[in-house]
């Protein structure tokens, strides 16, 4: 299903800004210039240092997202979820709820080319109102994903990189 592909990978690699208009996610494929995902990632590797100091802020966002094609269609009854996790200003975790699919859970380290590639700041979430939830909130529709089975093989194969979220699940599991 080459358009389905498409479709996730526009939305998967492209949480790119908000429309303030209409308070949607607007997955337009702009990473880099239109790019395919794969030349984005070619063309410019991002590097994520580790910050050195004290514990970095846990911050959880979720927000709507529409197809590209359908923005302008009403009603937007079928509107899907993308939901964040940024350890300091960097992703951990990201989810997408689509309807009548089921959900998709990325990891940083694991899925880092599916992954929303920019920083906390960039992504202008911390500007929309109502965007921001509480971490219990994320938590919850994580685990009932199976987000917490998904880090742990994660984790367990060494794909994760070690973030809050890797240190909470191998505690808990200890």
């Amino acid at each position: 299903m080459p358009g389905t592909q498409q479709f996730h990978q526009d939305l998967t690699t492209a949480p790119t800004q908000l429309d303030g208009s209409s308070g949607y996610l607007q997955s337009s494929g702009l990473r880099h210039l239109n790019l395919p995902a794969q030349q984005c990632a070619a063309a410019a590797p991002r590097a994520r240092p580790q910050e050195v100091g004290g514990p970095r802020p846990q911050r959880f966002f979720r927000i709507p997202f529409i197809r590209p094609a359908d923005q302008y269609k009403e009603p937007q009854s079928k509107k899907g979820w993308w939901c964040a996790h940024f350890d300091g200003p960097w992703i951990a975790r990201q989810l997408e709820l689509h309807p009548d699919k089921p959900p998709v859970l990325l990891v940083a380290g694991k899925d880092d080319m599916e992954m929303c590639e920019l920083n906390l700041e960039e992504t202008g979430l911390t500007r929309k109102r109502g965007a921001e939830i509480l971490p219990r909130q994320f938590e919850e529709i994580w685990e009932r994903c199976g987000g917490i089975q998904y880090l742990q093989r994660a984790i367990e194969s060494r794909q994760a990189r070690p973030t809050y979220a890797t240190a909470m699940l191998q505690n808990l599991l200890k």
